[in-house]
């Protein structure tokens, strides 16, 4: 079978190779190409859903290139802060652009950046002409200028999971968690508004697959930019300023995308058009600008889900997956209530921009996390009690070829306070060369509840590290990109008994030898310490030792034609840890679309072979998917996965119905998953519909 899947590999690649000399009509970068060079270019693991759903939304509705602020392009996460002053500066200097051409004629503006770009701004001859009257709009023109989308989407699985087979009443009585409360499958609803790009507003809905009933509705309404009002929204919405220290419930940048996004700070406000039920804010917010000042204030109140511990009196834990399948998830929905207020004052002098945000949480009921075991006491300096406060300063300032970034925090709590910085440092050495130096201290006792930054834990906590990325365009048809990060842990971790260190390292290549095919291949490898646990002369003994990932990714794409485009890729996975065998895992896929360039219909046909020893040597790769779906797939244990996509339009660009068929089938397993997930069978079928419509 191996020497079957090498020889299968080596066979797409000679075809691709030969068909990709030939001269084919110029392709044009879709949407779906778009997702793939974000999942696949900077890593399958590390892309935020939120972000991808934001650049979809603003796909749907591009902005105006001529009228364009500054906020406004830094949205997009491919372009560094000089091309978007770049961008802005040939507007102002050359006049309005009268066609997305002369984005070549923007200085350090690269081919990749132009081909994205196309997908989210426009040249819109009406607002071109008249300029001066879109800062502040009618309610008028707003409708005039209106955009509605509705998306439905529902799954369909043809297996039955253990949680939805029927139980006899005296065990249920008994035992009333060993079901799920409503039937198996999911649905979801979104409606979007935009008015000009000046009124937005929104609505989502959705019901995950077990839950009874509609368990998550959202909405917001939102104005931007119309007189001295930047932003002003009522209903969900999300916050993010300085480097999200203090306050960040918007995006999050992996590590890789941080090479170009890390001179950047104060998203501001933003509206939770997500299907997500965490990490956003329920309430009002406005920022307005006064010339080189600009003032936030936002307030919210909302209802979160927790583990409550009815002998302390306090909420042991937050639940965050959003879940409420069985009486047991259902008795924890929203049992807490939280309360934040706060805000930000910006000052920006030329090259200087300075920062400072302040935000005040209150829970209702205290948080006590356990931290009264051995196994539990990594947990001793988590977030306790029920008022907490934070407040930072951040700052930016360039100077020629070098900018300076980062934000300091400090949090003030009944139990607990400390200190959070992070400072960077980029220097552009030429126009093919960017160095971005990166340094970070999270002490153990700084409690943020909304923060959320740069690093290798999932909060602003307990981590100290020094960050060195490059970025390369000096050989001719290739980007090269390359990163190392050292790690240290003071305080214990989650099956770490003791302070820690870890690093991680990767380099990436991307060969473009024209616009029909690219080769890209990628290593990286990451080492953290952890606890090993071994037996000695009858002694059980624990150490610290590196548990170490190591991955390698092949992949190369080939646009046979306007319509046919290939993707193979390899991915191999190798893990070590301490004197345990090393574990092993590869994938290897080919997915075949065609798409018709005129009435955008689509069709992705992809099968991937894997072959791992187990869960923990899993292997990620990127699986096209539905509109609103973003995120890769994990391969684990011996199998093969298949997938069929289509997007048909029922009338021209307005109507469109999206489905998806995938297959899983493991050669050794007899069932999947486990509990009430588990499925009495060595194959899954499911079954994804969605239809949209604009108006």
């Amino acid at each position: 079978m191996k020497r079957f899947i090498l020889l299968f590999l080596v066979y797409m690649c000679g075809i691709c190779c030969a068909f990709c000399q030939t001269e084919q009509e110029e392709r044009k970068m879709a949407w779906e190409d778009f997702v793939a060079v974000m999942m696949e270019e900077n890593g399958e693991e590390d892309v935020d859903e939120e972000m991808m759903e934001r650049l979809y939304e603003l796909y749907g509705n591009p902005i105006d290139i001529n009228t364009a602020k500054k906020e406004d392009l830094e949205v997009l996460p491919f372009l560094s802060e000089e091309q978007v002053e770049e961008v802005l500066r040939y507007v102002t200097k050359e006049g309005p652009m009268m066609s997305l051409g002369e984005l070549m004629m923007v200085k350090n503006l690269g081919k990749k950046e132009r081909e994205m770009m196309r997908l989210f701004v426009r040249v819109d001859e009406d607002l071109r002409l008249n300029r001066d009257k879109q800062d502040s709009p009618t309610l008028k023109e707003m409708l005039k200028w209106s955009k509605h989308e509705v998306v439905w989407r529902t799954d369909v699985p043809f297996y039955t999971k253990e949680g939805y087979k029927d139980v006899p009443a005296e065990v249920l009585e008994k035992s009333p968690n060993k079901v799920y409360r409503g039937d198996r499958f999911h649905h979801a609803f979104r409606y979007a508004f935009s008015g000009a790009n000046h009124l937005l507003a929104g609505l989502q809905m959705e019901k995950d697959a077990g839950e009874r009933g509609v368990d998550y509705v959202s909405g917001y309404v939102m104005l931007k930019d119309v007189g001295c009002v930047k932003r002003a929204v009522l209903g969900n919405y999300r916050v993010s300023f300085g480097k999200g220290l203090a306050v960040n419930s918007g995006m999050k940048f992996g590590k890789m995308m941080m090479l170009s996004t890390m001179d950047r700070m104060d998203a501001g406000i933003s509206q939770h058009s997500s299907t997500s039920e965490t990490g956003y804010f329920t309430g009002g917010a406005a920022t307005i600008q006064l010339k080189d000042w600009q003032v936030t204030a936002f307030g919210s109140y909302k209802k979160e889900d927790g583990t409550y511990n009815s002998s302390s009196m306090g909420m042991t834990s937050l639940k965050t997956d959003g879940l409420h399948r069985t009486q047991l998830e259902y008795s924890k929905k929203r049992n807490l209530g939280i309360t934040n207020y706060g805000g930000n004052i910006q000052w920006k002098h030329q090259e200087l921009r300075l920062s400072a945000t302040a935000i005040a949480t209150h829970f209702d009921v205290p948080l006590m996390p356990k931290h009264d075991t051995k196994a539990s006491q990594y947990r001793y300096y988590n977030a306790s009690g029920q008022d907490f406060f934070v407040g930072s300063l951040a700052y930016a300032y360039r100077f020629k070829s070098l900018t300076f970034n980062g934000e300091t925090a400090f949090s003030n709590t009944e139990k607990q306070n400390g200190m959070a910085s992070l400072n960077a440092l980029r220097w552009r050495m030429n126009s093919s060369n960017v160095l971005t130096l990166i340094g970070r201290y999270y002490g153990a006792k700084f409690i943020s509840i909304n923060g959320k930054s740069f690093g290798e834990n999932s909060t602003v906590q307990n981590e100290e590290g020094l960050f060195l990325g490059w970025t390369s365009k000096s050989v001719r048809n290739m980007e090269l990109e390359a990163y190392a990060d050292v790690m240290y842990f003071p305080w214990l971790k989650q099956n770490v008994s003791a302070s820690s260190y870890g690093w991680e390292g990767m380099v990436q290549a991307l060969y473009s030898a024209n616009k029909r095919w690219s080769l890209l291949a990628r290593y990286r490898i990451k080492a953290k310490q952890k606890d090993f646990k071994y037996t000695a002369n009858g002694k059980n003994i624990t150490i610290l030792d590196y548990n170490t990932n190591q991955n390698v990714k092949l992949q190369l794409n080939c646009n046979l034609s306007s319509f046919i485009t290939l993707r193979t890729s390899a991915t191999g996975v190798l893990i070590s840890f301490g004197a345990n065998p090393n574990e092993t895992g590869f994938a290897i896929s080919e997915n075949i679309r065609w798409q018709n360039p005129k009435n955008k219909c689509r069709i992705d046909l992809g099968i991937t072979y894997f072959n791992t020893d187990n869960y923990n040597a899993r292997v990620y790769n990127y699986e096209p998917s539905l509109l609103y779906t973003f995120g890769s797939t994990s391969y684990y244990y011996k199998g093969f996965r298949t997938t069929l996509l289509a997007s048909i339009p029922i009338v021209k660009q307005s109507l469109f119905v999206n489905a998806k068929l995938g297959m899983t089938h493991y050669f050794n397993q007899d069932t999947i998953g486990s509990g009430l997930e588990m499925i009495d069978a060595n194959h899954r079928e499911d079954l994804q519909v969605q239809v949209r419509w604009k108006i």
